[in-house]
């Protein structure tokens, strides 16, 4: 059965960091300690942020700083709670919110 949920997305660099930490591993133990039913952390092959350098994982432009995007979805209510601090936690990156349909499988 499907319900009404929420995205939230977090576009970083690999190098982006909070509190001395990768983003990415921060913001998994972060929605984690938040009792999010789960999170991923994807890495991109290709991707450009606001300054326009094109991030690549090719053999003749090795780039070590890629896009990675962190997401979870939850209800709306859950996820609005953390948004602002999340979006505060991101210091170069970009967070975004969405209206989702989901169907929760358990064990």
């Amino acid at each position: 059965m499907f319900t009404n949920g929420m995205l939230l997305r977090i576009y970083v660099s690999e190098t982006a960091r909070i509190h001395d930490q990768p983003a990415y591993k921060y913001l998994v133990e972060y929605f984690r300690q938040k009792g999010f039913p789960g999170c991923t952390v994807y890495r991109g092959l290709m991707g450009f942020g606001h300054e326009k350098d094109i991030k690549s994982f090719d053999v003749f432009r090795l780039s070590l700083d890629l896009p990675v995007v962190v997401e979870v979805a939850d209800t709306a209510e859950r996820v609005m709670e953390v948004r602002d601090e999340v979006d505060s936690l991101v210091q170069h990156g970009l967070v975004i919110t969405q209206p989702v349909s989901m169907s929760r499988k358990l064990p």
